[in-house]
C-alpha cells in the first residue's frame, strides 16, 4: 500500500461515526487495533490542548467483536478516576494522581468494548464554563481557535468535534456537557440525575453532577448512554433505568412538541442577535421536519438584580 493509500484509509476510518465503526468491526471489515491506532495517532498530534493524557499503546487484548460498543475507543474527562492513569480533574493539585480504581461508568464502557483512548482537559475541578481555567492550559475551539470550546467538558467536546476521538464522556452540573457541545457543534446530553453512577467521579456538586455522552450524532449518543446507565451499589443515588435505550430510527420530528420559553428568548432574555438568528433558524428547521413549536412560560426563570442601597 502506498503512503497516499494509507492516508486515505486512515481518513476513511476517521470519517466513520462510532456506530458505523462498530458495525465495520463486527463485520470484520475493520480491526479494533487498526481503529485504535488511527485515533491514537490523531490524538497524539492534538494541537487544541484537548487532552491531558493519551494512551501510548493499544490495549493488550482486543475487545470482543460482538461487544455492544465494538472496540470503538473513547476519550474520558479528566475527573473520572481511571486505575493507573492520570486522573487530575484539570488541576495541578492532583497532577500525576493515578487512582487505584476506575469510575463505574468508565468500567462499564470498557466492559462493553470501548477501550480508553485518552483523558480530556477540563476547567479545574469542573468549576468553569469556558475551559480557560484548567491547570493544564486552555482548550481551543476547533472551529475557531480564537474562541473557547465551552466548559467544563470542553476537552471532550473539542476532541469529538475535531475528530480526535470518535466519542467522549463528560460531566454536567449546570451545563458542562450541553454548553460545550453547543459551542463545538456536536451532540451533548445530561441524563436524568441518578441514571448514571457517580462513583469514581471527582465531585463538583454531588447533588447535581451527572455523567453523559458527547458524540457526533444522536445515534452514537444513544448507543453510548445505553452502556452507562443503571444502578450501582457504590452510588446510593443511582437508579434502575426503566428500560433499554432505543437507537433513534425516525427521519423526521413528527409528534415532537417543542416549548419556547418567552422569559429566556424574548426581549429580556439577553440573547445576542447572532445567536437569536441561529436559534430561530433552527426552530424553522424543526417545524419543517414536522415538530410542533409553541411558546411557553417559565415564570420562575427571570432573576432581576436587586437594587443596592
Amino acid at each position: 500500500m502506498s503512503p497516499a493509500q494509507a492516508r486515505r484509509q486512515v481518513s476513511d476510518i476517521l470519517d466513520l461515526t462510532a456506530a458505523a465503526a462498530a458495525e465495520r468491526v463486527r463485520a470484520r471489515e475493520l480491526e479494533p487495533r487498526e481503529l485504535f491506532e488511527a485515533y491514537r495517532a490523531r490524538a497524539a498530534a492534538d494541537d487544541l490542548n484537548a487532552f491531558t493524557w493519551v494512551a501510548d499503546a493499544p490495549p493488550a487484548e482486543d475487545p470482543a467483536r460482538d461487544a455492544p460498543l465494538g472496540g470503538v475507543p473513547i476519550a474520558v474527562k479528566d475527573l473520572f478516576c481511571t486505575e493507573g492513569v492520570p486522573s487530575q480533574a484539570g488541576s495541578r493539585i492532583l497532577e500525576g494522581y493515578r487512582p487505584p480504581y476506575t469510575a463505574t461508568v468508565v468500567e462499564r464502557l470498557s466492559a462493553a468494548g470501548a477501550p480508553l483512548l485518552a483523558k480530556t482537559n477540563q476547567d479545574e475541578f469542573a468549576m468553569g464554563s469556558s475551559n480557560e481555567n484548567s491547570g493544564f492550559g486552555p482548550v481551543l475551539n476547533p472551529w475557531d481557535r480564537t474562541r473557547v470550546p465551552g466548559g467544563s467538558s470542553g476537552g471532550s467536546a473539542a476532541a469529538v468535534a475535531a475528530g480526535l476521538a470518535p466519542w467522549a464522556i463528560g460531566t454536567d452540573t449546570g451545563g458542562s456537557i450541553r454548553q460545550p457541545a453547543a459551542l463545538c457543534g456536536i451532540v451533548g446530553m445530561k441524563p436524568t440525575y441518578g441514571a448514571c453512577s457517580r462513583y469514581g467521579m471527582i465531585a463538583f456538586a454531588s447533588s447535581l453532577d451527572q455523567a453523559g455522552p458527547l458524540t457526533c450524532d444522536v445515534t452514537d449518543a444513544a448507543l453510548l448512554l445505553g452502556q452507562m446507565i443503571g444502578r450501582d451499589h457504590c452510588d446510593s443515588t443511582s437508579l434502575d433505568f426503566p428500560g433499554e435505550i432505543a437507537l433513534p430510527r425516525a427521519e423526521d420530528l413528527r409528534g415532537v412538541r417543542l416549548g419556547v420559553p418567552e422569559e429566556l428568548t424574548g426581549a429580556q432574555g439577553g440573547v445576542e442577535p447572532g445567536v437569536r438568528e441561529r436559534f430561530e433558524a433552527t426552530l424553522r428547521i424543526a417545524e419543517e421536519l414536522g415538530a410542533s413549536v409553541e411558546p411557553c412560560r417559565l415564570p420562575h426563570a427571570p432573576m432581576p438584580c436587586r437594587p443596592t442601597t
